[in-house]
């Protein structure tokens, strides 16, 4: 293990099951086609056992199975059934981690000091998480919408974002112009702490204020012009900031918190 691992940390997706994984932060990962890893979608990267250790009563929700020669235990969790790890029939002194799980995949901008951020409304009937970096960057628009919300808001992937609870049934969607933007807010108290922007629909724009204290460290706030949409957007990196970093895997699922 060289100088630049880390100490990854994961699980699976009901969260019974939690472990730690001391890796590289870059990884090579295997897919395999077996039977198996086919019906899983397994792609995994491979850790001496030493490196690997599970947490707390993780062990009570563990069962294996396995085929063929035996020599590959195929474990799972009973309860939501996700393999987040297994040892491999090619290297049964190892752990076999699977990289979708839960703190393994890295987005533009959000190194190792991506962390979970809480957040929501003034009356707390919508309640909201994303995984973003403690220090962000905020964009201040002054398209006549934003100016009248006092809209100040950084961008996440959407999939680092994730509604908690009966959110959805208190939250309302506003759009106008070209109706790309969804300027959702609360039924209730009527504050607008996330929506999705029209400069990156793949995304979600985080209303900075409406981040719980204590998780962000900076917020540097740079302008766009708003009222001159299309020209700002040529000439500012805005877009980039719901994209994946070149040569990171892209995964069609919600990352799991």
């Amino acid at each position: 293990m060289d100088q630049d691992s880390v100490l990854h940390k994961g699980g699976c997706r009901c969260r019974k099951l939690r472990w730690r994984v001391r890796a590289p932060r870059s990884v090579e990962a295997w897919k395999c086609n077996c039977s198996d890893c086919s019906m899983r979608g397994n792609v995994h990267f491979t850790v001496a056992p030493e490196n690997f250790e599970l947490l707390g009563n993780s062990e009570e929700f563990l069962t294996t199975h396995t085929f063929g020669t035996g020599t590959a235990k195929h474990v799972f969790c009973k309860v939501c059934g996700i393999t987040s790890f297994y040892v491999p029939r090619g290297t049964p002194n190892g752990v076999a981690v699977t990289f979708r799980s839960e703190d393994l995949i890295q987005y533009q901008g959000m190194d190792h000091d991506m962390i979970v951020h809480s957040g929501g409304c003034h009356c707390r009937k919508v309640r909201w998480r994303v995984r973003a970096p403690n220090s962000v960057v905020a964009w201040n628009c002054n398209c006549s919408d934003c100016s009248m919300r006092a809209n100040v808001h950084f961008i996440a992937p959407s999939k680092m974002f994730e509604l908690q609870a009966d959110s959805e049934e208190f939250l309302t969607t506003y759009t106008f112009g070209t109706h790309t933007a969804k300027h959702t807010f609360c039924k209730v108290c009527g504050i607008t702490s996330f929506y999705i922007p029209r400069s990156n629909p793949d995304g979600i724009a985080i209303a900075f204020r409406c981040v719980d204290p204590g998780t962000l460290s900076h917020v540097e706030i740079k302008q766009y012009d708003g009222r001159n949409w299309e020209s700002s957007y040529g000439q500012t990196e805005i877009a980039s900031c719901s994209k994946p970093t070149k040569g990171t895997i892209m995964i069609d699922t919600q990352v799991q918190f």
